[in-house]
């Protein structure tokens, strides 16, 4: 009775290869750096797609605060309106709406579908060069 538990212990242990059980290591290795290979058109995609993200993000910041200092200088310096505690919400959702406005600048100039956009336009491209010489 001993000796057939121990074989099915033996049975029940996962096999290792000759390399001492690095040969799943290395396969998913070699997996995941063929995933990892990428053609020059999707490396420029990619820097194109951080390089817009990133002006998009500055362009965001940028409309924030000039329109944070217009409403200031309107409000407070050319209309000599003080800063009264009763209008505090007010001017709260005037710096939340500038806020709101920053964010949809920022998704506006960053458009997930720019790669389709040019992966389409390059294969229609194709389709048309291989009609013409034909």
């Amino acid at each position: 009775a001993k000796q057939q538990d121990g074989a099915a212990a033996m049975e029940m242990q996962p096999l290792k290869s000759a390399e001492g059980g690095e040969g799943d290591d290395k396969d998913k290795k070699k997996s995941n750096m063929h995933k990892k290979e990428k053609s020059v058109l999707q490396g420029k995609l990619t820097k194109l797609a951080v390089q817009i993200g990133k002006a998009g993000l500055v362009m965001s910041a940028i409309t924030v605060i000039i329109l944070v200092l217009y409403f200031a200088i309107d409000t407070f310096v050319v209309n000599k309106k003080p800063w009264l505690p009763e209008c505090t919400p007010v001017y709260v959702q005037y710096f939340v709406k500038f806020f709101i406005i920053g964010v949809t600048v920022l998704v506006v100039a960053v458009p997930e579908g720019l790669p389709l956009a040019v992966t389409i336009s390059l294969a229609y491209s194709v389709k048309v060069r291989n009609v013409e010489n034909n």
